[in-house]
């Protein structure tokens, strides 16, 4: 029997995979930045995202089974993780005290001109008084002269910033203008990611030679992935049950999620070394974890779907990109 040195349909898979994620991962990070909100993401999920991410890369360091893509996927990942955890804090944190900082002395540079504008005035020759406060009172312009004194009401400086005040907002979570349902497709991204950064085997002429022990470890690890990756549905789902509803989850997101993991599968179980390895038995305990993660959440996904049938009366369009903040109930 001829050894395999290439499986086309192995790669045709692998690169099918990659593009659902690449578009189901990266518009999501654009989004963010581009309205400068990350206001949906949940900790939680970033937290068990990032968690599974790591462990499988560890995983494929120490299994000798790991195909060399499957690293390269595990870091693209991982760094998307990286992003979407800067973004987090940057967004939630780091941006809104800079927009209110700013705003401040903004108002301040207003506040000190106008009372500099204001000071500058006089009324012939008498001297103009200003009463300094926040509310529209009148003042009084007050002449040394008895036959020329007049009462004359002009506005306080507080006046005309409190009606532009009035309008104004201090800046937080929501202060760029953004719907909280284009933060929220970050948490559906989030979850949805499950699995897929057990990555893909579409380079199949090396593997990772590594001792015994480190190859036990990194079963290990590959199994604790697997765990927090096919757990990170559940709660959406339960969720789901409980309103009977699926509004603000985008049924695309969740489509790509279904393809990316299947195509995963398909490409481990098409590639040269499941196909043509002397151990294949070996070979396929080794992948076990990885493929039990990415098929594993195939029936998550499916289940959101036949939720989708049942609750489709319920809520809203729930066409919607977005996802229900996980600690509104």
């Amino acid at each position: 029997m001829t050894a395999c040195t290439s499986s086309g349909i192995s790669h045709l898979f692998s690169t099918f995979s990659l593009l659902s994620w690449i578009c189901a991962q990266l518009p999501q990070i654009v989004s963010n930045y581009t309205t400068k909100s990350a206001e949906g993401i949940s900790p939680l999920f970033l937290l068990l995202w990032f968690m599974g991410d790591f462990l499988s890369f560890t995983s494929c360091l120490l299994n000798d089974a790991a195909l060399s893509f499957q690293i390269y996927l595990s870091m693209f990942f991982l760094a998307n993780d990286l992003t979407l955890c800067w973004q987090y804090y940057y967004y939630n944190s780091v941006y809104p005290r800079r927009q209110f900082k700013k705003l401040s002395q903004n108002e301040s540079e207003v506040t000190a001109n106008a009372e500099t504008h204001c000071s500058e005035i006089h009324a012939g020759p008498g001297v103009v008084h200003i009463r300094p406060g926040g509310k529209e009172s009148p003042e009084y312009f007050g002449s040394s002269d008895p036959n020329m004194a007049t009462k004359e009401t002009i506005p306080s400086p507080s006046t005309s910033l409190s009606s532009n005040e009035g309008t104004s907002h201090k800046p937080g979570f929501g202060s760029t203008g953004t719907s909280p349902k284009l933060g929220k497709m970050a948490a559906a991204s989030l979850f949805l990611n499950a699995g897929v950064s057990h990555a893909f085997s579409t380079d199949q002429s090396s593997t990772i030679s590594v001792s015994g022990f480190e190859e036990t470890l990194g079963l290990i690890l590959a199994w604790g992935c697997t765990c927090v990756y096919v757990s990170s549905r559940c709660p959406q789902l339960y969720k789901n049950y409980l309103r009977k509803s699926v509004d603000g989850i985008s049924p695309l997101l969740f489509g790509s999620a279904l393809l990316g993991n299947l195509t995963y599968t398909l490409s481990v179980m098409t590639s040269c070394e499941f196909l043509s390895a002397e151990d294949k038995k070996g070979f396929f305990l080794k992948q076990l974890p990885y493929l039990l993660g990415s098929s594993g959440t195939i029936v998550f996904d499916i289940a959101y779907f036949y939720q989708r049938y049942i609750y489709r009366e319920a809520g809203r369009d729930s066409t919607e990109l977005g996802l229900v903040p996980w600690e509104q109930e």
